[in-house]
């Protein structure tokens, strides 16, 4: 018989190594530690609740339907199980953390999700193994089980981050829709892997059904996992821009929020250009105006015009022929009478 440590040891290492690659997979902004710990711990208290409902919902289904049936299996993975165990995990995850400021990225509702759910399976497994007191039951369980717990947090976390996205961009119908999913596509992940185990009994080819489902629940969760670090998106309001990550691709209302957004800053960003051109070109005409007023060389009109003396100037004691100024702004050839010696004509 393997020793308690061994059982303990194998029920925590799949624990471990989940929380390692979810960790490393939130890339962008990592969670507070003392945040983690303390979800995980809400997940382990979560499987005493779970427990007590499950222990009274089994009491009230067997006096009322014959056990052991397809049917009974049913109801009791479906309805009591599933419903109570991943219902737990839902409502602290609501509870505690959609309000959290440290939620500001779509990602951190995986990441809590599957802290949430893993304390509580690694509770349960210790339970389990111990109970049990086999080699083989352990490993099958820290293969299956653990993984399997955090499978099903995956889908709760991916929808509820969308919820929250929808909700930060005013989408309530988004938000909705995506909040009954995150409750509801965990129960149905969880429900048929126990039912499919409750076959095995009746049917020989549940077996094979069984692991398919696995092989196909687990790929689909780590290509969700990658994806949704990858595209891992700021929450609007929440302190972060949301257009620093606009390739977000589960919200088309979002989409068209950060086209309008771009738009606007596209429109805002030519008007400053303009305006900044208009102010440079009033100043080069001002300084124009001034260099050309100093030196006597501008008009009222706005136009530069050669100068000329408005009146006859003199030289040598006499006026001289010249241009004088027109209030017309042009030079005119003009006629000027000498000291009263000579009179010159000009033309």
């Amino acid at each position: 018989m393997t020793s308690t440590g061994v059982l303990v040891l194998l029920a925590i290492i799949p624990t471990v190594i989940i929380l390692g690659f979810i960790y490393y997979k939130d890339k962008v902004e990592k969670e507070p530690i003392g945040l983690l710990f303390g979800l995980f711990f809400l997940g382990v208290v979560s499987t005493f609740a779970a427990a007590y409902s499950e222990h009274f919902l089994m009491k009230a289904l067997s006096s009322s339907m014959q056990e052991d049936t397809v049917a009974f299996n049913f109801i009791t993975y479906f309805f009591i199980v599933a419903l109570s165990e991943e219902g737990v995990k839902f409502l602290i995850l609501r509870t505690v953390t959609w309000k959290n400021k440290n939620f500001n990225y779509t990602f951190d509702a995986i990441v809590y999700a599957v802290v949430i759910s893993l304390g509580f399976a690694t509770l349960e497994n210790i339970l389990y193994v111990t109970d049990n007191g086999t080699l083989e039951v352990a490993l099958l369980r820290a293969v299956l089980s653990v993984p399997g717990h955090a499978i099903d947090a995956v889908f709760m976390g991916l929808f509820f981050g969308r919820a929250k996205y929808c909700q930060c961009c005013g989408n309530n119908s988004g938000k909705t829709k995506n909040m009954l999913l995150s409750f509801f596509v965990p129960l149905l992940t969880h429900g048929f892997y126990d039912f499919c185990i409750s076959l095995q009994k009746e049917f020989e080819w549940a077996m094979t059904l069984f692991l398919s489902y696995v092989v196909i629940i687990t790929i689909v969760a780590i290509v969700y996992i990658h994806k949704s670090s990858k595209t891992d998106a700021a929450l609007p309001g929440m302190g972060v821009p949301f257009w620093q990550y606009p390739n977000y691709p589960y919200n088309y209302y979002a989409q068209q929020q950060y086209q309008q957004q771009q738009y606007l800053q596209q429109q805002y960003q030519q008007q400053q250009y303009q305006q900044q051109q208009y102010q440079q070109q009033q100043y080069q005409q001002q300084q124009y105006q001034q260099q050309y007023q100093q030196q006597g060389y501008y008009t009222p009109n706005g136009y530069t015009q050669p100068t000329a003396p408005q009146q006859g100037y003199q030289q040598n004691g006499f006026v001289r022929q010249g241009q004088f100024y027109d209030p017309s702004g042009y030079p005119q050839q003009g006629q000027y009478q000498s000291n009263g010696n000579n009179n010159f004509n000009g033309q």
